[in-house]
């Protein structure tokens, strides 16, 4: 049988100009959050499942990728087989979960407050498109155990200047608060219970518009009058903004809250780029208690990440209540338009050191060795056609090169 030589649907390769504009930005990631005073953790890939499916990571629970027992406690043959009774552990879908249990299990070793960076993979079984894959890699950051509002302001501040060393300006950090949509939905009528269920609706306002999402949550079995009651209200806020909001029985001290927030960000952004209240900010995942957000870059009509307070996720795993907030920059979508709009700033000098076959590779690589002072430097064996070789290695990175036995580097 003929073997595939594509990736699995949902996943990528990365050649190696590719891979050169990933690193770039992982770099100033990396560097710009530990400037702000983050520091960075790792944890596995792998979860235990009930810590993946008791996150109330609320659609995204539906996407976890399920592992399979292993061994002799794999027993296919058992009568009544249920998901319970295969699986065991499943890929984490966000890196949240990890980390709030990676910190309840070390939290008295750990600074308090916490500031921890995150860079690694996240695994969805989602469907595949511009800017979103099954395996991709996810750049968090999180405070925990600041429960002020300087937590927020801290950590957008420091995601707006990470998008501001990446090359991206004008871009939008658009500002919610679940305790508002919390206030709206008990405004309408709806049972206090039913609150999770609504905002997974709410949070797709952006993709169906708010017929689209009246549709949905009279389809799930609520009343008609309190679904157009809540519609009335989200179309008179996306009309007339924050202020709004007091006539919709919003706390004033959330509104409060939501304002300090964006005034904060938009003092600190030197006018590059801007916050903003919008009320269709949701966050689908179900653990979030406070202010949610997400960031826009023009042009492109997904986010490039976003994130919330919340509160909660780690009362649920050790029964101590410790505030959290955190932000996921959306590392394939950002580093997709690093390369369109050509905002890789920094290029590596490589250099092809081209020998003959019959030279000595002993002398060649002495020869590379001392090139290596300078340039990063590839001995390359020379073909038939050089021209077409030397044109392949300027379509592969490389932007000069120098003849064996010779002291003349010349541009590609």
């Amino acid at each position: 049988m003929k073997q595939s030589l594509t990736p699995v649907r949902g996943t990528n390769d990365y050649l190696p100009k590719e891979m050169a504009v990933r690193e770039y930005a992982r770099s100033i990631i990396l560097s710009t959050y530990k400037k702000y005073g983050f520091m960075q953790i790792s944890a596995p890939i792998l979860e235990d499942i009930n810590n993946l499916m008791g996150s109330d990571g609320g659609d995204n629970e539906k996407l976890i990728f399920k592992v399979l027992k292993r061994g002799e406690k794999l027993d296919l043959s058992a009568p009544n087989l249920t998901e319970q009774d295969i699986v065991d552990i499943g890929l984490r879908y966000d890196l949240t979960v990890p980390m709030v249990r990676l910190f309840c299990a070390n939290q008295n070793s750990l600074p308090q407050p916490f500031k921890s960076i995150q860079i690694d993979y996240s695994f969805r079984a989602d469907r595949p498109q511009r800017g979103r894959s099954r395996q991709f890699i996810q750049c968090d950051i999180d405070i925990l155990g600041d429960s002020t509002i300087n937590a927020e302001i801290d950590i957008l501040n420091t995601t707006a200047k990470t998008f501001l060393a990446l090359g991206f300006e004008g871009f939008a950090i658009k500002v919610n608060d679940r305790r508002v949509l919390s206030d709206l939905i008990a405004y309408a009528g709806f049972p206090q219970e039913s609150e999770k269920d609504v905002c997974i609706c709410l949070d797709k306002i952006d993709k169906i518009g708010l017929d689209g999402v009246a549709g949905e949550l009279q389809e799930r079995g609520y009343n008609k009058k309190i679904v157009e009651k809540l519609m009335g209200a989200l179309e008179s806020i996306l009309k007339n903004g924050i202020n709004a909001l007091a006539q919709y029985g919003v706390r004033d001290e959330v509104v409060q809250s939501v304002n300090k927030i964006i005034s904060s960000v938009n003092a600190l952004s030197g006018g590059k780029y801007r916050a903003e209240f919008n009320i269709s900010i949701v966050r689908g995942q179900g653990y979030y208690t406070g202010a949610v957000y997400e960031l826009y870059v023009d042009g492109f009509s997904g986010a490039c990440g976003g994130g919330g307070r919340y509160d909660n996720m780690v009362e649920k795993m050790t029964g101590k209540s410790v505030p959290a907030v955190g932000f996921g920059l959306g590392f394939e979508p950002t580093c997709m338009l690093i390369s369109e709009r050509g905002l890789l700033k920094v290029k590596e000098e490589l250099v092809a050191c081209v020998y003959r076959p019959e030279d000595d590779i002993t002398e060649v690589l002495k020869f590379v060795e001392k090139l290596n002072k300078t340039y990063n430097v590839s001995a390359v064996c020379a073909k038939k056609n050089l021209g077409f070789q030397l044109e392949s290695l300027k379509a592969n990175g490389f932007t000069k090169f120098v003849k064996f036995g010779t002291n003349t580097i010349e541009d590609l």
